[in-house]
This record gives C-alpha cells, sequence and structure tokens, in this order.
C-alpha cells in the first residue's frame, strides 16, 4: 500500500490525541445502535471511538486513498460511502429514525455543510462537530457582539448550538494553524413560523450585509429608497439602528412588514 500523503486542498488535519477523541465519544452521547453519520473519517481514529458506542456507522469520505486504509481497518464494520458529503443525494441515506452526525470538519465544508444540514433538520437528532473556533464562536454568539452575523442566526434560528471545548493545534497531524472546537447543535423545536423562508434570509443578509450601515439604508438595496421611506412611517422596527443589534424576533418582525410590502 502507498505511504499516505496529507492533501491541503482537502483541508486534512487528522486528530492524534485519544483524550480529546474520546472527549468527543462523550459529548455526542450516542446510544447503543444509534444510526450515525461521520463526515471525514480520515484514518479512522475517530471511528474506532464511534464504533465502540454503536455498530451502525455511516462514513462519507471524499478521498480515494484513504478508502483502503479505512476497509483494511475495519471492514464491514462501517458503511463506507465513497463520495463529496456536499455534492452525494442526502435522500438516498436517510432513514425512517433521526440521525445522529459526529465528526472533525474539514474547515473548508464547514459553513454550506451545516447550511445543508439545517435544511433537513427533521432527519437529525443532534450534530457533534469539530469547527474552527472562530467559527465555533460565531455560532454561539450574542447579539450586538462583533461575531454576530447570519452565520449566528441561521444556526440559531434551526439549532440549539452549545460551544462544548476548544481543542489547540498540537493534538492534530498536520497540525492547523488556529484553534479548533468542539460544538453540540440540537435542532429546535419552537423555532418561530416563517412563510417564506427563503426571503426571510435575503432581509437578514441585506440588514447584515453592511454592519456600519443603518437599516434603512440597507433595506433600499431590497426594495427601493421610496419603499423605505413609507416603510420608516409604519415599521415597529426602527429603521435607524443597525442590523447587527436585532435579535430574532426582531428580524421575524421586521422580514413580516418587508413582506407585505413586497405582496
Amino acid at each position: 500500500m502507498k505511504e499516505f500523503r496529507h492533501k491541503k486542498s482537502l483541508g486534512q488535519h487528522f486528530l492524534k490525541d485519544q483524550n480529546i477523541i474520546r472527549k468527543i465519544g462523550e459529548v455526542a452521547n450516542i446510544s447503543p445502535n444509534e444510526l450515525v453519520w461521520e463526515i471525514g473519517p480520515g484514518k479512522g481514529v475517530l471511528t474506532q471511538e464511534l464504533l465502540n458506542y454503536t455498530k451502525r456507522l455511516r462514513c462519507f469520505e471524499i478521498d480515494h486513498t484513504l478508502y483502503p486504509i479505512l476497509e483494511n481497518r475495519f471492514g464491514s464494520k462501517i458503511d463506507l460511502i465513497k463520495t463529496d458529503i456536499l455534492k452525494a443525494d442526502w435522500n438516498e441515506y436517510f432513514a425512517d429514525e433521526p440521525i445522529k452526525i459526529v465528526a472533525n470538519l474539514p474547515y473548508q465544508i464547514t459553513s454550506p455543510f451545516l447550511f445543508r444540514v439545517a435544511k433537513n433538520t427533521q432527519h437529525f437528532s443532534s450534530v457533534i462537530v469539530m469547527v474552527q473556533k472562530e467559527v465555533a464562536q460565531r455560532i454561539a454568539a450574542k447579539v450586538g457582539t462583533k461575531d454576530y452575523g447570519i452565520l449566528t442566526l441561521k444556526m440559531q434560528y434551526y439549532f440549539n448550538p452549545k460551544y462544548e471545548f476548544t481543542v489547540k493545534p498540537n493534538v492534530f497531524n498536520p497540525p492547523p494553524r488556529v484553534d479548533s472546537a468542539v460544538i453540540s447543535l440540537v435542532p429546535r423545536l419552537d423555532r418561530p413560523y416563517i412563510e417564506d423562508e427563503e426571503y426571510f434570509w435575503r432581509v437578514v443578509e441585506i440588514a447584515l450585509r453592511n454592519r456600519r450601515k443603518m437599516l434603512r439604508r440597507n433595506l433600499r438595496e431590497l426594495i427601493g429608497k421610496e419603499q423605505v421611506e413609507k416603510l420608516t412611517e409604519s415599521c415597529e422596527i426602527d429603521l435607524q439602528r443597525r442590523g447587527e443589534t436585532l435579535t430574532e424576533a426582531e428580524f421575524v418582525s421586521l422580514y413580516e412588514q418587508v413582506y407585505k410590502i413586497k405582496l
């Protein structure tokens, strides 16, 4: 077998610290026989830990040079899916039961992957992932802070996020240049009803686009100056505020009032 070489293009940083691996397993709180997805198993260090909890482990791996390593190590103990998780048709792998995701995510797929999970929350019981510390802080951010933004709102709309613990670079091979963190995401059961979610996120995105500008300036891009002036007179939200100061409930209120103008 050829000697494996890490691929910078795939953002490969493999965990090597057994204490961290064990902590991830503890946070995941996997029940016996629970269906688990692991994204990017690499050489299978976390995979081995997950098999201590469940025998129903589906591993999605994009790097074909890792397939023989995983097959030699685990054989039929895992269901190895040889594909890019972002290009896969997830409907082929959903089950009649909630799925738990546990993964050390490659940094470059974090946001698109989590946004896709958010669109399919009904299929997942929880998501426990290692991400860049900066991203974890943005997901768990409070309104009005520098980390608060579109990622915060999206993740907190679909999930109850929890920052679990920080992970230093030296526990990886090769070590990344920044700290990482493990976060857990549990789908929300109480999220507010929104008729047109796509348009809601458009309003949020526009409101947050230029953080230092007032809402009335940013919203012109969406509904035009004349309609913004009309909205200023009737809107429950003060349009002289900046988007980063709005709570989720206030964004929902703003969306509902902008949506009426759109109709």
